[in-house]
């Protein structure tokens, strides 16, 4: 059994859909990314995992307990950071920490927990957090997830206003935390850190799920492409359509994909007398998986 099983979820705001029939699982240890443009439906799930809205069929379970609107005992063991944190302006972070941690029998270490999320430092210590960053908002309300030593975290754009040594340590303490055992759903808009991240993806659009996939089986929806500059930007396009290859010019720079290999199109060039000034390989790319994946759901509508 999943840690969380989220089976054909609805969700109507009038006669808008929200959610419908949304499916997927997050296994402990893993950190899945959910991914969609605005709108589509992420903090509407994330709400409803966390108990804070309604759903009208449907069900939610964590660790095999029901999750609803009116059950929220399953949430003792989910820590979680949706939009921005709640933060008072005339308390410290460790003030935070002891307040979010009284209705909890046995809260994570507070010196500990500190360090880890790194609002232990010169730049937090007595601080009123009207003071703070927003980076250091964002990695405040992180601690304040943990708190309670959850089974699962789910997060909504924990990386946004941090600088990228925030960002780079935040994938560290996630991953750091996943090899622990714990539980990851995070959305985020930086797909580039996202892919670094993360091991399942599940892909949502208009309310609906369109894909979930291992990062690996994801990418394998996306084709190897050779990005080229060339002298002949025009002889290349001619000569990849020639191939049947897929080729597409984009600021001065052609893209070609479904060759069989890079020698193939080096040596096609070649024989046309084109000088090749600069050859890239580009695969495994999520935002541009993801354009691709979204073109084609919106196409079937």
């Amino acid at each position: 059994m999943a840690l969380l099983e989220v089976k054909n979820i609805d969700k109507k705001f009038g006669k808008k859909i929200g959610m419908s029939h949304v499916s997927f699982n997050v296994e402990a240890g893993h950190i899945v990314g959910l991914i969609g443009p605005n709108g589509a439906g992420k903090s509407t799930t994330m709400r409803a995992i966390t108990g804070l809205m309604s759903y009208s069929a449907g069900t939610i379970t964590l660790d095999g307990q029901l999750v609803n609107f009116g059950n929220h005992q399953a949430l003792d063991k989910v820590g979680n950071l949706i939009e921005y944190p709640s933060i008072y302006p005339n308390l410290t972070a460790l003030e935070h920490l002891k307040l979010y941690a009284m209705d909890t029998k046995n809260p994570a270490d507070f010196t500990e927990l500190m360090h880890r999320t790194q609002i232990d430092g010169d730049n937090f210590g007595k601080r009123k957090a009207k003071h703070f960053s927003l980076g250091m908002k964002q990695r405040l309300g992180i601690a304040i997830s943990l708190i309670r030593h959850p089974k699962l975290v789910i997060l909504d754009e924990p990386m946004n206003g941090l600088d990228p040594q925030s960002v780079h340590d935040l994938r560290q303490l996630i991953r750091d935390l996943a090899n622990e055992g714990v539980a990851f759903l995070i959305s985020s808009h930086l797909l580039d850190e996202l892919q670094k991240l993360v091991d399942d993806v599940v892909i949502i659009n208009h309310g609906k799920i369109i894909e979930t996939a291992t990062i690996s089986e994801f990418f394998s929806h996306d084709k190897t492409r050779w990005v080229f500059e060339t002298t002949d930007n025009a002889a290349i396009v001619k000569l990849a359509k020639a191939h049947d290859w897929s080729v597409t010019i984009d600021d001065g720079h052609v893209q070609i994909s479904g060759a069989e290999n890079l020698q193939q199109v080096i040596t096609a060039i070649n024989a046309i007398d084109v000088q090749i000034k600069t050859v890239n390989t580009v695969t495994g790319n999520l935002e541009k998986s993801l354009l691709d994946m979204l073109a084609t759901d919106d196409q079937g509508e």
